[in-house]
Formats: C-alpha cells, structure tokens, sequence
C-alpha cells in the first residue's frame, strides 16, 4: 500500500485507501522471457479492505491469507484482521484471525506468520492462530511489507520513514536508511529486493543498491520475481507490470479508470496465479498467467 496515497484518504473519501514469502522462498523454476497475459479465473467477494495476500502451502494445507484493514489504516483499534480463502477463491473463514488494527505485509516462517501492523509486528502461529507475540518497532511510522530470509531474519519496509528495520531473534534495528517510499519487499539471491517508490532496487549483503528498473508512474506496492532475471510488480493505484532482466517494463493490467487498486500480491507457483488484493473494491481477484 502506497503512503502518500494513505495520507490523501480523507479527501479520496470525501470526494468519490507484499515479500509475501516463505523464509528462502525460491523464485519459478520454470524460467520465460516471454511475456505473459493475466486472465481472470476468479474473484472473491466481501473482504473488507484486503491489503496483502500470502501463499501458504504444505504437504497437508494449501490456500491464501488476505489481510484486512477494514478500519482506518492508521488507527490502533482493533477491528483489522486475516481472512482465509481457498486457491479457488473461496472464503474458508472471514475471521481466521480478528483484533489486529491495519495489517498489512504477511511473510512465514517456520510455523510463524508475521505481519506488519502500523508500528509493530506481529507473529502468529499458523496451528493456534490465537497464540501471537507482538514486537514493537520503536520509532515506527507506517511500517509496511515484510520478508523472511532462509536464516529467520526478518525485514520490514517502514513506508514513512523511508527505511528497512531487520528483525533477528526478536530484536528490531534499523537495517537500511533513505531508501524513499520503500514498500514491497522480497528476499532474493542472498540480497533484498525493494519497491522503492517508482524504483526497483536490488540490495547485496553490502547494503549497496542496484537500480533495477526506474521511473514507473507509481509507486512499486507488491514485488515478486518470476525467473530468468523477471519480475512483475503491483501499483496501488490499479495497474500490474512486468519488468525484464533489461528493467524495461510491459504493463500486464490496468484498472486506474475502473479505481479497482492492485495492492500487495501473491504468486502461487503451482497454480500459476496471480492473487491480487483490490482494496476498496473489497475483492480480491486471481489470474493466471498465459
């Protein structure tokens, strides 16, 4: 979810408001440089503000994670939560998780979801959702996505601030600093990638940033790369692109006329969809990739 468009919400109202990744998650094997059509196979109705979208598949469960701001995105009241859909866009329970505020990023580790939420994170068991630890993230302003590394370490965009905080054994520290707008988050080749306003960048072990891709007309929301040096990313304000390993971008999706946002995305492997959360519109809507 892009900040600056939060900070407009009141006046957006008035007048008409992720790396979704397992620790080591891998990219596709499958590797393409074709570019692909999105084509619609399903839609969910009736999510209440579903920001992010996460994968979660094992020898015995597979389906989606929605989060669900349903109230301000700003405020600490208690009425967000985590909704739980089949892969064929079914609602398995609206209520999976309840009492959050603005979740937003989801990212699984081991057993544990976490989830940004405002000015902390929170960890909750996957078997026992009512088990959950909080981690306050001193000096936090709009914490955002989130990823987890194959060691547990945990990284989360502070939209606000314009800075990654590393999360390790339950400890927060500020891990990258100016990194303007930063959102979309994913762990990749022993580095970061980061949406980072209308940027792509590529962090190494030594912090230093490669420009991947540069000048999109928004800010990067979802990041998830595809294979063979691909990437697609979601804007909030409505559109979906594929970015090559060259950085060029091909525009996959674009719903700015219709106002249906394309937030913080998850990519299902093995379904070859793409789960895509659309915000105000309170769906979330699934595409294959053809």
């Amino acid at each position: 979810m892009q900040f600056y468009a939060k900070l407009i919400l009141p006046i957006a109202l008035l007048c008409t408001l992720t790396s979704n990744a397992y620790a080591g998650k891998q990219c596709p094997k499958k590797q393409t440089d074709k570019i692909p059509e999105l084509v619609q196979v399903w839609q969910t109705e009736n999510l209440s503000v579903p920001e992010a979208v996460l994968e979660i598949k094992d020898k015995r469960h597979h389906y989606f994670l929605v989060s669900l701001i349903d109230g301000d995105p700003f405020a600490k009241d208690g009425v967000g939560g985590i909704a739980k859909i089949s892969t064929s866009g079914e609602i398995i329970d609206d209520k999976w998780v309840t009492g959050l505020s603005a979740p937003k990023g989801m990212a699984v580790y081991k057993n544990w979801l976490y989830v940004t939420d405002i000015d902390e994170v929170v960890m909750i068991d996957l078997h026992s959702p009512d088990v959950r630890i909080s981690i306050p993230v001193p000096g936090a302003i709009f914490l955002n996505d989130i990823a987890v590394d194959k060691r547990g370490a945990v990284y989360v965009s502070d939209t606000g601030a314009g800075q990654i905080i590393k999360i390790k054994k339950g400890v927060p520290e500020l891990y990258l600093e100016n990194v303007p707008s930063a959102n979309g988050l994913f762990t990749y080749k022993n580095g970061l990638l980061v949406g980072a306003g209308p940027d792509l960048l590529y962090y190494k072990r030594n912090k230093q940033a490669e420009v991947l891709s540069s000048g999109l007309p928004f800010g990067i929301d979802g990041v998830t790369p595809i294979g063979h040096g691909n990437t697609i990313v979601s804007v909030w304000e409505g559109q979906i692109y594929w970015i090559n390993k060259k950085g060029e971008q091909t525009l996959l999706l674009d719903s700015l006329e219709t106002g249906i946002n394309t937030a913080d995305f998850a990519y299902s492997r093995s379904k070859n969809l793409l789960v895509v959360p659309n915000f105000f519109s309170n769906t979330v809507t699934a595409y294959k990739l053809r």
